[in-house]
């Protein structure tokens, strides 16, 4: 895995929800250009990769037969963090907080072409009067179009029904895993960002209210934890709150933006002043980081992304010592692992609303989208972490917001809430006696 690294390019496939997004698609790039190794890295250790891009609207995984990289994309309005579990895929989005179970006892119904509605017996249609009413010829409420206008509607029909057909179809034939989609919070537009299931169940980063919370049915959210510099729960995004890790099961480490206790006040101050805080005794652990994000627990250490530098760093809680690992061509941000190999993703620098511009976009003269691979125990001549291989995108996927390891398959599926195969795709127990 140490070996030159080398250049691929992808076509990715399209698969998205809506007949509306269908022909959006068409004027999307989401080609990319991969190491030659990837494929082989992520087949041999038969795992996939999902990461979330807010700016494209998209949930992504990258899916690997050996040979070759797959790109497979679904669309849900500005998906942000993502917890991959044993049992599933939970992903945050703009209003809700989805759940996809893993159910790969559906993979040979997944591998047959789905039956039309009308042949369905689980969904009977029943015929209406409107229907009957709609199929009177002497309805006059018509425009006459333009042969022109003729032209183009023939070409927007035949793309539906080209998609349609597609929804229809069997899966890839390499598909090894299924996520589907089996239950949704409404949380309401709390800004999400990331999320994790901990030991008293689902944790969010709530950085509307500037708080961790947990989530429960009842309630858009419970407020569990905020800085001691936040005076009062409001939704305000006062601090930009935005990164958490779990240890042993309950939130330890978070990243901030700022100290500020007033709305939006991180977007306009004159000098970045982003924070690690340790969650348990509520204080600074390390300061006058610049935009950071994605702390993560591992190896007995936190490791977070200083994401305006486009460095990937470490805090040692022990020696109270901080360590940069490896600083790329992109805005960090996203981060996940796999034994000792470290998924990290990449943005590209943005011009955003706030008052600065990140540092990175003056050391580079183009910067990147993607995810990048590093091996955590084998350091270039630099001092820092060995790169070993890398995806990236050369079209309109231009953010990444989180990464995440789909463990124990290589070219999974995803059934996203919309999909008429979620009509007769069902999972239950066995009924027992009594």
């Amino acid at each position: 895995m140490t070996k030159p690294l080398k250049e691929s390019k992808q076509s990715i496939g399209k698969n998205s929800d809506s007949e509306v997004e269908s022909l959006i698609n068409e004027a999307l790039d989401f080609n990319c250009e991969y190491s030659d190794n990837l494929p082989a890295v992520l087949k041999k250790l038969n795992i996939s990769l999902a990461f979330t891009s807010y700016q494209a609207g998209r949930l992504m995984l990258v899916r690997s037969d050996g040979e070759s990289i797959d790109v497979n994309f679904k669309s849900f309005p500005r998906p942000m963090g993502l917890s991959v579990t044993d049992e599933g895929i939970t992903l945050g989005i703009f209003t809700q907080i989805i759940n996809f179970q893993r159910e790969d006892g559906l993979l040979t119904q997944l591998k047959q072409p789905l039956a039309s509605i009308e042949q369905d017996i689980t969904a009977p249609r029943i015929k209406t009067k409107d229907d009957e009413n709609n199929n009177d010829v002497s309805d006059k409420s018509f425009v006459e179009l333009t042969p022109e206008q003729l032209v183009a509607q023939k070409k927007q029909q035949e793309k539906i029904e080209a998609y349609q057909e597609k929804l229809f179809a069997p899966v890839d034939e390499k598909v090894d895993a299924c996520f589907i989609t089996r239950s949704a919070h409404y949380s309401g537009m709390i800004n999400i960002h990331d999320i994790d299931w901990g030991d008293e169940g689902l944790w969010a980063v709530n950085s509307s209210f500037s708080c961790l919370c947990t989530i429960e049915p009842n309630s858009s959210f419970v407020p569990r934890w905020k800085p001691h510099f936040i005076s009062e729960l409001v939704p305000e995004d006062r601090c930009h709150l935005n990164g958490m890790a779990l240890k042993d099961g309950k939130p330890a480490y978070v990243t901030t933006f700022s100290t500020y206790d007033k709305s939006g006040l991180w977007r306009k101050g004159a000098k970045f002043n982003g924070t690690l805080m340790d969650v348990e005794s509520n204080s600074i652990v390390v300061e006058e980081l610049t935009m950071p994000h994605s702390p993560r627990w591992h190896e007995n250490k936190v490791y977070f992304c200083n994401s305006g530098h486009g460095q990937i760093c470490s805090y040692e809680p022990q020696q109270k010592t901080t360590e940069v690992l490896a600083e790329v061509p992109g805005f960090t941000r996203g981060m996940d692992f796999y034994g000792h190999i470290m998924f990290a993703g990449l943005s590209k620098v943005r011009q955003g609303d706030v008052s600065m511009p990140a540092p990175i976009s003056l050391k580079h003269d183009e910067t990147h989208s993607g995810i990048w691979l590093f091996d955590t125990e084998d350091k270039n001549e630099a001092g820092q972490m060995k790169e070993i291989g890398y995806i990236k995108f050369t079209g309109n996927v231009d953010q990444i917001y989180d990464v995440a390891v789909l463990p124990d398959c290589s070219f999974p599926e995803l059934i996203e809430p919309n999909h008429p195969r979620m009509r007769n795709h069902f999972c239950h127990p066995e009924l027992t006696d009594g």
